[in-house]
């Protein structure tokens, strides 16, 4: 079809994809792994308490603090390329190269704009799947995240 034509579905939009969403997962999970362990060393050598001394419902919570710590990371270092996905729906800019769109865009906005919503937004939406996945394992027996 001619919208077909126009968007290069079904493949035209994977490589603007990738380039955030690559990035996007491989930081949530060295994010939150990274964090998880940082956290509970911090707190063994501070208090001599490790993971297995909390209550599930307190390494769930810890989990989910993760999990929202590594979604800021996220939600920072895949902006610039969110934003320009976002750029590449608007009519005007199909033809504009990604060059161009970034350059029209400019450095401070590329980075900033919309920031403070993302990160609330998909720190939230990470902290959750991590919540979710740890209180899953636990409900069979298979320790939290």
């Amino acid at each position: 079809s001619a919208r077909a034509a126009d968007t290069k579905f079904p493949f035209g939009s994977l490589y603007p994809l990738w380039g955030r969403q690559v990035p996007y997962t491989m930081i949530k999970f060295v994010g939150f792994y990274q964090t998880q362990e940082f956290v509970y060393n911090e707190i063994e050598k501070q208090y001599g308490k490790t993971k297995n001394d909390f209550s599930k419902a307190s390494q769930l919570g810890i989990t989910f603090a993760c999990g929202y710590w590594a979604g800021i990371f996220c939600a920072v270092a895949t902006q610039p390329m969110d934003n320009l996905v976002s750029m590449k729906g608007i009519p005007e800019n199909k033809n504009k190269s990604w060059e161009l769109m970034a350059s029209e865009m400019g450095t401070r906005d590329l980075f900033l704009k919309g920031l403070s919503t993302r990160v609330i937004m998909i720190g939230s939406l990470t902290g959750l799947q991590w919540f979710i996945y740890g209180t899953f394992k636990a409900q069979f027996g298979l320790g939290t995240s």
